[in-house]
């Protein structure tokens, strides 16, 4: 089970509207459509040369990586919980970034 699905199966009822909008921010940036920074920002203080990504509602946080002709959804978290996400989401792109190189 992918660190999404994980997210989304534990998820109180409460979030689930926001979750569905963050798909909406999704869909819509696969699209090639723009969207505020208060819905969609790239992350600064990015090493190396694939992008990092914030997916944003009020409580919710899907953070993704960009390589060429590929979008990556890495993992999700809570607002509350945004700077430690951030930091589990870098080492799990550091560990896929490894897993291609082999």
């Amino acid at each position: 089970m992918s660190p999404l699905d994980e997210f989304e199966e534990s998820l109180e009822e409460q979030y689930k509207t926001e979750m569905e909008s963050i798909y909406f921010y999704m869909e819509e940036v696969a699209n090639l459509r723009s969207l505020p920074r208060t819905k969609f920002r790239e992350l600064k203080g990015v090493k190396g040369n694939i992008k990092e990504y914030e997916f944003k509602s009020k409580h919710l946080r899907v953070y993704a990586i960009k390589q060429p002709n590929c979008k990556l959804v890495v993992m999700c978290g809570y607002k509350n919980s945004q700077n430690e996400d951030i930091n589990k989401f870098r080492a799990l792109k550091k560990q896929y970034i490894i897993s291609q190189k082999k």
